[in-house]
């Protein structure tokens, strides 16, 4: 039998850019190409600093509990570049990907001299492949994450049936706007005339532009501790929380993922369906089926348990406002703990604040270091910080090997963090090389084991 062939997305590389070019002229001219596939989906528009990922990563087992056929659009990928886009959590086929990527091959190829088409990127090609492949796959509904902002974003093009905003934190400030109004703003962006609006835990400020936003357009706004309100409380393994709002009384949950936040992430997740359902005259979960689908959530790479011993995680905190989030589970979780930290990061990034924030962390010992991406802070600059601060830099593949040949105490952890980019070298790395206890290892690994190939060099869409 032939062997099937990896997806040749090399042509994607004349599309690709340092920087995202704002706009959604050059997206809308090729989707009209194709049928305007965008406008004969119901979606769900999820736009946030920190937070997307994971509240999207609830949502869709919630939706498929309820027996719907859910399609996924998020970024960037941590194994494969398929995963970006998946119905019911299995990435698309590298059949279908290389059929659509031919088709959009030939399809810009004949339009070269289109004036509409001009400066079209990467992103905005994956972006219109995905809302293609859903209809052709006739999903029920699509959960779309916004790339970056929201307003300007190549994923703006869609009319949703639902939006949300998950929080808004200083990111991406030369692009976004050095405010959290500012960037508020742009995040605000995806609200549409009519269509109800659910945001996270955000800031008084950056709620009060989102607040003006949806009068403006008159849409339902739907907000955190407002509409519905989630309660964190103690636990031992995942999250648990109580949750409430119209449709439903005061009661427990948990989910499976790690961190003080997804609480937050999973009530936002949780009024979302319950609203979905609303809409689509559908009956609502029972208790029973949101705890079945809160426990099988899953996102890689979002303090992702990889070993047990020695234990080490992988958190993509790659911004200040996930840094102080992370921190805060890391002193809820492992108080007493050592904590080993290895720290990358990509110039985009506010590496001096991130920096800062892993000292405060207590009882921890950070290592800085870089990663083979052109995007990554240099070996030179990652060194002269190390310096200035008094912290040890290493080359991430000698820190690793070193820090497993030794035994460690029960009350050690290696944390691996800074950028998604950087934690899929890591993690790939690992996973293949290292014999480690993985007894308790996600399961999401092996189904992203299946889909992984070696496109690490094309670029996803930015973190955020």
């Amino acid at each position: 039998m032939k062997k099937q062939e990896l997806p040749d997305l090399s042509w994607l590389e004349a599309y690709r850019t340092a920087s995202p070019n704002f706009g959604l002229e050059r997206m809308e001219r090729l989707l009209e190409l194709r049928g305007d596939p965008h406008l004969q989906l119901p979606v769900i528009h999820i736009a946030g600093t920190n937070g997307k990922g994971s509240t999207i990563a609830h949502l869709r087992q919630l939706l498929e509990v309820r027996g719907l056929r859910v399609g996924t659009f998020t970024s960037p990928y941590l194994v494969s570049y398929n995963e970006q886009i998946a119905i019911n959590g299995n990435a698309i086929s590298d059949q279908d990907l290389q059929r659509l990527l031919s088709l959009y091959q030939d399809l810009l190829a004949q339009h070269a001299t289109d004036s509409g088409l001009q400066g079209v990127t990467e992103f905005e090609i994956v972006t219109a492949l995905a809302y293609d492949y859903f209809v052709q796959q006739q999903v029920d509904v699509a959960i779309i994450e916004v790339g970056m902002g929201g307003l300007l974003d190549s994923t703006n093009v869609c009319q949703p049936l639902l939006t949300a905003i998950t929080t808004v934190g200083l990111d991406h400030v030369a692009l976004l706007g050095d405010s959290l109004e500012a960037i508020a703003q742009q995040k605000a962006g995806i609200i549409k005339h009519g269509v109800p609006i659910v945001t996270g835990r955000l800031e008084p400020e950056a709620l009060a532009v989102v607040e003006q936003k949806a009068a403006e357009k008159d849409s339902p706004l739907f907000s955190w501790s407002q509409a519905y309100q989630v309660e964190p409380q103690e636990s031992e393994e995942g999250e648990c929380f109580s949750f409430s709002n119209a449709y439903r009384a005061k009661d427990s949950y948990q989910t499976a993922l790690m961190g003080l936040h997804q609480a937050d992430n999973a009530g936002l997740a949780l009024h979302l369906c319950d609203l979905y359902c609303q809409l689509q005259s559908l009956s609502l979960l029972t208790k029973a089926e949101v705890e079945r689908a809160l426990l099988t959530a899953e996102w890689p790479g979002r303090l992702e348990r990889i070993s047990d011993q020695p234990l080490i995680l992988l958190d993509g905190a790659h911004n200040p406002h996930a840094l102080r989030s992370l921190a805060a589970t890391l002193d809820q979780h492992y108080p007493t703990y050592k904590k080993h930290i290895l720290f990358a990061c990509i110039q985009t990034k506010a590496l001096d604040d991130m920096v800062e924030l892993l000292q405060k962390i207590p009882k921890a010992a950070i290592s800085l270091t870089a990663f083979a991406d052109p995007r990554s802070f240099s070996k030179e600059s990652m060194q002269s910080l190390a310096e200035q601060q008094g912290l040890s830099y290493k080359e991430w593949p000698d820190y690793v090997a070193d820090y497993l040949a030794v035994e460690h105490e029960p009350d050690e952890l290696l944390l691996i963090t800074g950028s998604l980019y950087f934690l899929a070298q890591v993690r790939k790395s690992i996973l293949e090389n290292c014999k480690l206890d993985f007894a308790e290892r996600p399961s999401q690994s092996s189904q992203l084991s299946k889909n992984k190939n070696e496109h690490r060099s094309i670029y996803g869409h930015e973190e955020n």
